[in-house]
């Protein structure tokens, strides 16, 4: 499983840099956040190059800062275009859930249940509301 982490600023780059300092480099995991001096285009554009690096049947879970957030906003723009699981609300302790999550080989639909689980009131599963909008 891929797994890509957007936000403002560098948060998204902290988070994977803290994360490895835990539990050691992680293949698979990129973080990009929105600068600025970017436009979200940029940015979209960075998301997309990640996706389209995955195999085809590597699941790609992305996580996201703030609901509504441009990061967010950028990356429902691209669902439509690819099958992807969204979290929105991502903070340390729920990032190292996925890493470890990962690392014992569950998939991106149980990774996500379990943040639900874990922080409610905090985190969207993304896809899942998506996927109600779309209906």
């Amino acid at each position: 499983m891929k797994v890509i982490v957007v936000s403002h600023g560098s948060y998204a780059r902290g988070l994977v840099d803290t994360v490895q300092m835990i539990a050691g480099k992680q293949e698979d995991l990129e973080a990009f956040g929105l600068e600025p001096e970017e436009s979200v285009d940029t940015l979209k554009e960075k998301i997309r190059q990640s996706i389209e690096q995955a195999s085809q049947e590597e699941e790609i879970l992305i996580l996201t800062d703030i609901f509504y957030g441009s990061p967010f906003n950028t990356v429902i723009s691209l669902m439509p275009e690819y099958d992807l699981y969204h979290v929105t609300g991502i903070n340390l302790p729920l990032m190292m859930e996925v890493i470890m999550g990962r690392i014992s080989g569950k998939h991106a639909e149980e990774i996500c249940k379990e943040l639900l689980k874990a922080a409610p009131d905090t985190v969207r599963d993304v896809r899942e509301l998506y996927k109600e909008v779309e209906k």
